[in-house]
């Protein structure tokens, strides 16, 4: 089996009769029909990368992403005019009641002698009156209050989401770098491995070198490629979410990542614990929900005492003009039934449900930082273990493997899979690192955004 690369990129897989004791006809047609599949997938991912070359975008910084989505994301903006529409209530929540007018007549009355010229005008006795009501001393502030906790926790419900964007849009940036680390990386091997194959080639044309040699060798190209298909998938799918977030078409092509990822200096943990306790969002909202539980719960006891009513009208079936004017009050007697008891009684319920909501709350969060911090550690001690130790030795020996093999000697199969080692420590660099950014944007996410405020990358 010979596999030749156009310079169009496209791979075409030629197979010819070989001889090899160890291959039977059964493993040899799955082989077959293995290759022909991955030089489908292969002419499919040079398209899609052929139409990204065209057209590659700007390249992504990771600042300018975080901006863009705060700006551009249509939930951000129909959460800020929940937000403003609260707000918006906050005056009209302690007013008055529109004060009612009440006009009514006599119609047996017609063609009476009516003592008051004005209705002696009109041939008709009527009544005119006035009303306005006004609630129980302390209900209209308790009601304007009570709006204006609403609206704090509609508040923090935009900042919640403003912080979740933030977040989201950093960890979807630090996987976009990585894939498109892991891709470089993947075609440098790739070159690498089309390079050992033309030694395996001549060698095995010399007669110095095993048919074996020259499958491994093309058996560890189809896995790049194959590796290789999978990332620029994951891109594909990065690229839409990305793009979501932008309010964009999902196949709108971006740029490569700008600049390689650069993490703020981690404060104590006593300082990360303070920023959660006033900062998170989350926790002011349900702090907000308390209070707005609290007010109901006075509110719903204001419910035990009288609203007032004062009246004032005119009376024409009176015949003595002065008893025409009139001055009244008129008060609700509140009594129970039933309904003021359960009523305080939800209250009460609902205002301990909020409070426990917030001790649970902060244990969860408390518990998040923790688990964060511990990941963080993590890949700080994996990150300095690699770039100190392991991807330099494996590099020595990949170098030094294939200087022995291009000499005449060593194993071929450990010359690949000392290739094949080199790329995995690559990758978990670049993932290493990308986890590691993703960890400290969610401290911050905890923190409140206080550890990495929006704009600011170092």
């Amino acid at each position: 089996m010979v596999i030749s690369s156009f310079g169009d990129g496209i791979v075409l897989f030629v197979f010819r009769s070989v001889t090899v004791c160890s291959i039977n006809r059964a493993w040899f047609r799955k082989i077959h029909l293995v290759f022909i599949t991955g030089s489908f997938l292969w002419i499919s991912v040079y398209e899609t990368t052929a139409v990204a070359a065209e057209n590659p975008g700007v390249a992504l910084g990771v600042d300018w992403l975080v901006n863009e989505v705060v700006s551009l994301n249509v939930g951000l903006t129909a959460e800020q005019l929940r937000a403003k529409a609260k707000k918006q209530l906050i005056s009209s929540a302690g007013a008055l009641e529109d004060p009612r007018v009440t006009y009514s007549v006599a119609p047996f009355s017609i063609g009476d002698h009516i003592p008051s010229n004005f209705g002696n005008a009109l041939g008709i006795r009527q009544t005119f009156q006035l009303s306005q009501s006004v609630p129980w001393p302390g209900k209209r502030s308790l009601r304007t209050d009570q709006m204006q906790a609403t609206a704090e926790v509609a508040q923090f419900s935009v900042e919640q989401l403003r912080l979740n964007l933030v977040n989201q849009s950093r960890l979807l940036w630090a996987q976009w770098w990585y894939v498109n680390e892991a891709l470089a990386a993947n075609a440098e091997h790739m070159r690498l491995s089309a390079e050992l194959r033309v030694v395996a080639e001549t060698q095995y044309a010399n007669g110095i070198g095993l048919q074996q040699d020259v499958l491994q060798v093309q058996a560890r190209e189809v896995e790049l490629q194959h590796q290789q298909i999978v990332l620029i998938q994951e891109r594909r799918r990065l690229q839409a979410q990305i793009n979501h977030l932008l309010n964009q078409e999902p196949t709108t092509v971006l740029g490569p990542p700008l600049g390689e990822p650069v993490i703020p200096e981690l404060p104590g943990r006593e300082v990360l614990e303070r920023w959660l306790l006033e900062s998170h969002p989350g926790l002011l909202s349900l702090e907000a929900e308390t209070n707005v539980a609290r007010l109901n719960l006075r509110l719903t006891e204001k419910e035990d005492y009288p609203d007032v009513q004062f009246n004032l009208g005119y009376n024409e079936l009176w015949d003595a003009s002065s008893q025409r004017l009139q001055v009244g009050v008129s008060l609700n007697i509140p009594l129970d039934f039933g309904k003021r008891t359960s009523r305080k009684a939800a209250a009460e319920y609902e205002y301990s449900s909020k409070r426990l909501d917030i001790v649970n709350k902060r244990s969860q969060l408390m518990s998040e930082l923790e688990s964060q911090l511990s990941r963080f550690d993590q890949t700080l001690h994996g990150v300095q273990l690699i770039e100190a130790e392991l991807v330099s030795n494996l590099r020595q020996n990949v170098n030094a493997t294939l200087a022995n093999y291009q000499s005449g000697g060593g194993n071929f199969y450990s010359l690949i899979e000392a290739q094949a080692q080199l790329l995995d420590m690559e990758l978990l660099l670049s993932s290493s690192y990308a986890e590691q950014f993703i960890t400290i944007s969610e401290i911050n996410r905890l923190s409140g955004g206080q550890l990495w405020p929006q704009g600011v990358s170092e």
